[in-house]
């Protein structure tokens, strides 16, 4: 921060303290009362200025690397990971977690510890600015990570009581983002079995074959193409299923087998069944995105417009030739860059960061309570930069991703470069949202984040508020055209929405629900440390640490679990 805004601000300050100490009284014996008048404080405006506490973003001070300070669980296995984009500006990130991730969780976690720990010892990564390892050190202390990772306390639990303590330590670690699942067998198989019409006996579409796939578990499976062995599968299921005169419990009992066979194998065993119930552990988390800076209509209202929708599978960058990619620009400030669409022979559509400089005293928007933040502030000092990210149109075509945001993407996607090829990114078309069955209970919502932060640009730097910062008016703004509706309890609820479902690579419109609930996470804190800089190959390796995956010259010291 320049002298003359932080001069400014001190001076600022001092008029507030001042103000509060009531008239001031001469020190000379029988002088009057003298009673200084401050300026008036600036309130924020509405529409104008922020109105919320100043608890999002990243403070920085210079562009440099970082590593990721949360908890989130890695999946090594590609199919576990699903990206969705939908309507209202936000990206949902869902694992369905292995058995083995779940036994793995507390060592993979210590190792990532340890080895942030040793390579700092080492002077190979020296901290800067922030005090986020300091926090993340505090965390692994409190809960006695080292002592619950111990051969001879891990030899001491059964596998049962292994996953146990560590779906507990998931859960206290990501509060609200670890969700148990358990779907009644025979209540899976009968809502599917309703679906099944005379027409689906005499012959299919491909695209009604898709449909009846995918909602052997709606929201959750999405299949985009099936061979021919598959749709004889279909079809064989089809013929098995009784009659709706038949869906009794003793016709429901005879398809359940028939249906669990064919669902394996679609589902690629992602979703078991045990003693009646679909039982499986999902890790998601949701993320506020900006999307292209440009509208469409959508019952005669604007709304932000997603340009390339469609299954986009997570593919190279073309100078560096990887998806791992990171960019040599320091405006990017050595974050992931995650492309999933080529366009021409040199840009790309991708998953990245911010890069244009938002000085904690620049944009008109930012009050004094945002100007001023030393809050885990390495020197003490208030910071003088801020990655705040803008819900809504921003880009040339790419979905911009926090810091934080980005770097807990790049964590919970397997350590292999190689495998980060076969993950899809689903992206609905602008006025499809994200419809998702979140805690299996059958009652999708539509899903959402407690974000309500829009600005433009202006000479590529922030201009103003495109909506005022406040919920009601910012979700009357993003949900434009929706029939939007708050009840006595301020919950939020769409009189109809439709979802996207995709045909091979295609996104199309996908079914349309009714007095639907909108799902509200919690804005997700962006645990980052930063570092002196090194070289791109060095700060992409730290990104994959884990396990399976350890860092050069950094061996675990506790063992991969069997």
């Amino acid at each position: 921060m320049n002298a003359i805004p932080r001069f400014c601000a001190i001076c600022f300050a001092l008029g507030l303290a001042f103000a509060t100490a009531g008239p001031a009284q001469a020190d000379e014996p029988g002088a009057g009362m003298v009673t200084l008048t401050p300026e008036p404080q600036v309130k924020p405006k509405p529409g104008k200025h922020l109105e919320e506490p100043p608890v999002y973003g990243v403070y920085y001070d210079r562009r440099e690397p970082s590593f990721y300070t949360g908890f989130a669980p890695r999946s090594q296995d590609p199919d576990r990971v699903h990206l969705q984009i939908g309507r209202g500006n936000q990206l949902r990130i869902t694992l369905a977690l292995s058995d083995e991730a779940i036994a793995g969780y507390a060592r993979d976690l210590f190792y990532r510890y340890q080895t942030y720990k040793t390579l700092i010892g080492k002077k190979r990564v020296v901290l800067t600015q922030n005090t986020a390892f300091e926090d993340f050190e505090e965390t692994i202390e409190e809960i006695d990570l080292e002592d619950l990772v111990e051969d001879e306390e891990e030899e001491d639990l059964s596998p049962s009581e292994l996953r146990e303590r560590n779906l507990e330590l998931m859960e206290r670690l990501n509060p609200d983002r670890i969700f148990r699942i358990e779907m009644p067998t025979d209540e899976v198989v009968r809502r599917w079995a309703a679906n099944v019409t005379a027409e689906d006996r005499k012959a299919m579409s491909r695209d009604r074959e898709l449909e009846l796939v995918n909602r052997m578990l709606p929201t959750r499976l999405w299949v985009a193409r099936m061979s021919a062995k598959q749709k004889r599968g279909l079809r064989e299921l089809v013929e098995a299923t009784p009659e709706p005169s038949g869906l009794d419990a003793a016709g429901v009992e005879a398809l359940r087998p028939h249906f669990l066979a064919f669902f394996e194998t679609m589902s690629k065993g992602l979703y078991p069944e045990q003693d009646g119930s679909l039982r499986f552990v999902e890790f998601t988390a949701i993320h506020p995105i900006g999307t292209f800076n440009d509208y469409t209509e959508f019952k005669g209202k604007k709304i932000p417009l997603y340009p390339t929708p469609g299954r986009r599978a997570l593919t190279t960058h073309q100078r560096t030739h990887t998806v791992d990619h990171i960019p040599t620009k320091v405006a990017y400030s050595y974050f992931p860059w995650i492309p999933y669409m080529h366009v021409g022979d040199a840009l790309h559509n991708s998953f990245h960061t911010l890069w244009w400089p938002m000085p904690a005293d620049g944009p008109e928007f930012l009050p004094a309570a945002w100007q001023e933040i030393d809050r885990g502030s390495r020197d003490g000092k208030p910071y003088e930069n801020l990655f705040l990210l803008s819900r809504g149109p921003m880009s040339s075509g790419c979905t911009h991703v926090n810091g934080g945001h980005i770097s807990e993407l790049r964590q919970v996607m397997p350590s292999d470069t190689e495998k980060l090829y076969e993950i899809d990114a689903f992206l609905n078309r602008s006025y499809d949202y994200d419809v998702f069955d979140i805690d299996g209970d059958f009652e999708p919502e539509v899903m959402g984040v407690k974000y309500y932060i829009a600005y433009s640009l202006r000479n590529k730097r922030p201009n103003r508020l495109r909506v005022r910062n406040e919920r009601h008016a910012f979700y009357k703004w993003l949900y434009a055209g929706s029939q939007i509706r708050f009840d006595d309890t301020d919950r939020v609820s769409f009189a109809e929405v439709q979802d996207g479902r995709f045909v091979e690579r295609t996104a199309k419109k996908g079914r349309v629900y009714r007095d639907i609930p909108l799902y509200e996470a919690e804005y997700q804190p962006e645990r980052i440390q930063f570092y002196k800089p090194r070289q791109i190959a060095f700060v992409r390796e730290l990104r994959k640490v884990a396990l399976e995956h350890p860092f050069d010259g950094v061996p675990p010291a506790v063992a991969a679990p069997e």
